[in-house]
């Protein structure tokens, strides 16, 4: 066996045998748990985000935010900045926060702030991708934002679990063919593939999992996964190093933001 071969082993052994790898925080499960309850209220979601203050506060903060709030009219209490928000826009916040508080990674609050920022930047990408795309291909917007939303996850693994220097090495920075090529060599296996072992370990979908570990490939079939490669390559392209998840809001916001969107389609084929 190669020694790529043997590394890449002993990386899977070493994630199939730890007992307490992290899970992902209880206020995303409750949120995902109420979006996946039918029956499920505005209220219910109110309830769910007001047990954390700084989420709670942000999403105040950008439902007064100029975009949301022409008229200047502040939202006094989270119901209201939710019910101006909506459903979908506010959850999908709340979840990225969630994230961001909850699930430490090996490196400085700052880097922390910009991976998340990056993860929430693809999953507004899908959602927009979708809704230009045409109404035939019934396409699930809300679970390719989940996507989109986790589609690094094998990074901060890596980062938690086989290196705590991961995100100082040199290739920490590189992005698409050359960083899956870079952790390869490293670990003998890359971030897409640690990332869909990890979620089906977490209970995700075989057909969620596979979409995440084929968003690095340039070969695959599968439009959701050609949607989450696509705005990922978007994300790094045109809403490069973000400092946090509002900063991410309001860029993907601007009408000029659907327009590269709207462009990018245009020279492919979905």
């Amino acid at each position: 066996m190669s020694p790529i071969k043997l590394l890449r082993q002993s990386t899977i052994d070493t994630l199939n045998s730890i007992d307490d790898l992290p899970t992902l925080p209880d206020l995303f499960l409750h949120i995902q748990s109420v979006l996946n309850t039918p029956e499920s209220t505005l209220q219910d979601l109110t309830q769910a985000i007001e047990r954390d203050q700084i989420i709670a506060a942000t999403i105040v903060k950008i439902a007064n935010s100029s975009y949301y709030n022409p008229l200047n009219k502040p939202a006094s209490s989270l119901s209201f900045a939710i019910s101006r928000l909506g459903r979908s826009e506010t959850s999908s916040i709340a979840l990225s926060m969630s994230l961001l508080y909850g699930f430490s990674l090996p490196t400085g609050i700052s880097n922390m702030r910009r991976f998340w920022a990056h993860a929430f930047a693809v999953g507004q990408t899908c959602r927009k991708i979708c809704i230009q795309l045409p109404k035939k291909n019934q396409l699930n917007a809300e679970a390719l934002f989940l996507s989109g939303l986790l589609h690094d996850i094998g990074r901060a693994i890596l980062g938690i679990r086989i290196d705590p220097q991961y995100f100082e090495q040199s290739f920490a920075n590189f992005i698409g063919e050359e960083l899956i090529q870079a952790e390869q060599q490293t670990y003998g296996i890359d971030h897409a593939q640690v990332g869909a072992i990890v979620l089906k370990q977490w209970g995700f979908p075989n057909e969620f999992c596979q979409l995440i570990q084929q968003h690095h490939s340039s070969i695959n079939n599968c439009i959701n996964a050609k949607i989450l490669t696509l705005a990922d390559h978007i994300s790094h392209q045109h809403l490069p190093n973000l400092a946090n998840i509002e900063e991410v809001e309001i860029k993907t916001r601007d009408p000029e933001f659907d327009t590269i969107i709207t462009q990018c389609l245009t020279e492919i084929s979905l």
